[in-house]
């Protein structure tokens, strides 16, 4: 299901590519897409590096890399690009670096992704922090995610 939404993502967007990149990408031609990407992405340009971090993370013209691609979506965030500041805590995770997962979804929690903080509430129960992990599950159960709901309840996170 991720891979599909980042194929998705990658697939409708490959935002503010040029127009060669957007080209061989929909033309199936991955490699000369990468190429071309990774050219700009060394010249500063963060839309490459963002689409970058895409390819690197599907595999397509490349090995798949999830740690090249945190590695990218994070050099990209830290420059600004919003969709990369929206979906690096999340690549983190699944890279399993918690502790960079939690410094990005904070922040994304502090511009009322209420995402992040269900997120958040999972990385600080796998860390065994449990006061934390309730706080952020209770803001996630506020929100309305009804995953954070049986989180609390599995922990008992109200005894916290």
């Amino acid at each position: 299901m991720k891979k599909l939404l980042w194929t998705i993502l990658l697939g409708s967007l490959l935002y503010g590519s040029s127009d060669t990149a957007f080209e061989a990408f929909h033309e199936g031609n991955y490699k000369k897409a990468f190429t071309i990407l990774n050219t700009k992405a060394k010249q500063g340009n963060m839309n490459a590096t963002y689409n970058l971090s895409l390819m690197y993370y599907n595999g397509y013209g490349v090995e798949q890399n999830i740690s090249k691609a945190a590695e990218l979506l994070e050099r990209a965030a830290k420059a600004g690009h919003k969709k990369a500041v929206q979906n690096v805590g999340r690549i983190y995770m699944q890279a399993m670096n918690f502790e960079k997962a939690a410094e990005w979804l904070k922040q994304n929690a502090k511009e009322g992704d209420t995402q992040a903080y269900y997120l958040l509430s999972e990385i600080y129960v796998t860390q065994n922090k449990f006061k934390k992990a309730k706080k952020w599950a209770q803001k996630a159960m506020k929100a309305g995610n009804p995953e954070a709901t049986l989180l609390y309840k599995e922990y008992n996170l109200q005894n916290y």
